[in-house]
Parts: structure tokens; sequence; C-alpha cells
């Protein structure tokens, strides 16, 4: 009988939680290619990232298939924060900042490749607004900031 009480509280509590989930929250599967949205264009390396340009467009499909919902698989993230300090919107990216060659009979050596920068261009509805990205970093520990950016 307590354990069925205590399971009727804590499927209560994870209900509540949820419901306070911030309503404009996105992710990045329900991100439309069909409305335009304020388009960031941002160039990132493992260690920095820095704003280039803002935009207001549709979004691409080639920019759109660049990031998904975070995963235990990514080592890195993206993060939207809005005016109030909210998360709006987070990204797992993978890891596109280590390019990795195979070279035929060098199979075994232990470095072959090296780090790189990458543009992304993160897509966010018109009708929410955003104060800083800020590009993360994912390990056993959990999401570690690596660079916030103000994009006002």
């Amino acid at each position: 009988m307590v354990k069925k009480i205590l399971i009727l509280l804590l499927s209560l509590n994870l209900g509540a939680s949820l419901s306070k989930s911030p309503q404009n929250y996105l992710s990045p599967e329900n991100i439309s290619l069909d409305n335009e949205a304020m388009i960031y264009s941002v160039s990132a390396s493992f260690d920095s990232m820095t704003l280039k340009s803002i935009k207001i467009e549709k979004p691409s499909k080639l920019s759109m298939s660049k990031y998904h919902t975070l995963s235990k698989k990514d080592k890195y993230a993206l993060r939207a924060v809005n005016k109030e300090g909210r998360e709006v919107l987070l990204v797992g990216l993978g890891d596109p900042f280590y390019f990795h060659v195979d070279h035929i009979g060098y199979e075994d050596s232990e470095i072959f490749g090296g780090y790189i920068d990458q543009e992304f261009e993160i897509a966010i509805p018109l009708t929410i607004q955003i104060s800083h990205l800020v590009l993360l970093l994912q390990d056993e520990f959990g999401l570690k900031e690596i660079k916030k950016i103000e994009v006002n």
C-alpha cells in the first residue's frame, strides 16, 4: 500500500513538473521550413563561437539537417536563451569540430585528424525573441558552457 502511494505521488510530481515547461520551448523537429524565421549564422570551434549575421528568411533543409534533439551521443550542443534567461532551444551537434581522416596503410595511427571550424545556421521562429546563444560541451557529468554570445 505504501509503495502504491509513493508511486502515485512521484507520478503526480512528475506530471506537475512537465506541465510547468515553457510553452515557447522549441525542438528542432518542429521548426517549419515553410515559415520565415530569424536565422542566426554562427562560426564555432571546439573552444569558441562568434556571431556572423542575423537575417529573416525561410530556413534551408541543409542548415536544419545539421542539428537535432540532444542525445547522449552528442559531444557538443547549442542552447538558445530568451531575454528572461530561459532556455527555448537545445540542439545536439554531434562532434562537428574534429575532422578524422582514414588513410590506407595508416589505419593503426592514433592521431590522424584535427580540429576545424564549423558554420551553423540556427532558425528561431519570429514569435520567439532570444538574447544569447550558448555553445556547450557534453561529458559524463552533464553540459558545460564553452562560450556564450549575445545576439541582440
